[in-house]
């Protein structure tokens, strides 16, 4: 039995792995061939100290135009968290930063655009689909920036920690003491109330 073979019509504008150049990929080694040293993250890091990195990308951040775009992003719905990778990688790339000072100022950075965009009363994702209440923001900006301070200072981190400590004494010292004095009034009120003599009401004899 002669058999035809059977060819299959492939749509147009789409290319088949067969029709592709076995060629054209790039070759191993080619990276090292060129020059070293050629690309700026090749090259040591413009800003080894992460405080002076943080000033500078905030400093970049604060400008009219950024700043408006970055707020503009974050009211869309962007996460906090790809503004800040992406700022992370192309610190990097530009040789401005090393991947390690990126990783320790992402955390402070994002606080920035989080507390910048809450003050403008823009709706923050950090890093869910769901809008942080303004509590939990709270809570979340005091952890990070303890987090980020016991990192780059820790001598302040301790000292902000002291003080806090001693703020929350007081503020306990203060519920206790207003708890005292509204007892004393409650104390006080019930002895200046009058005492009534019983008149034999059905009232006290159901008691009785």
């Amino acid at each position: 039995m002669q058999t035809r073979e059977e060819t299959i019509e492939k749509p147009q504008g789409l290319s088949s792995v067969n029709t592709l150049d076995p060629m054209d990929y790039p070759t191993p080694g080619a990276s090292l061939t060129s020059d070293p040293k050629n690309a700026a993250y090749e090259n040591p890091a413009q800003i080894t100290d992460p405080a002076k990195a943080v000033d500078e990308v905030i400093a970049s951040f604060e400008t009219p135009e950024t700043k408006k775009e970055l707020m503009s992003a974050i009211a869309s719905g962007f996460p906090v968290e790809a503004i800040v990778n992406s700022m992370a990688i192309g610190g990097v790339a530009e040789g401005r930063f090393s991947p390690d000072v990126a990783e320790i100022i992402k955390p402070i950075v994002a606080l920035y655009l989080i507390k910048t965009a809450l003050e403008l009363g823009v709706p923050v994702i950090p890093f869910t689909d769901e809008v942080m209440d303004e509590e939990s923001m709270d809570k979340k900006l005091e952890e990070e920036t303890m987090s980020s301070m016991e990192q780059l200072a820790p001598e302040r981190a301790r000292f902000a920690k002291g003080k806090q400590a001693m703020e929350e004494l007081k503020q306990k010292a203060i519920d206790a003491d207003q708890v005292m004095q509204a007892r004393n009034k409650i104390r006080q009120k019930e002895e200046e109330m009058p005492t009534v003599e019983s008149d034999g009401t059905f009232l006290e004899m159901e008691g009785v």
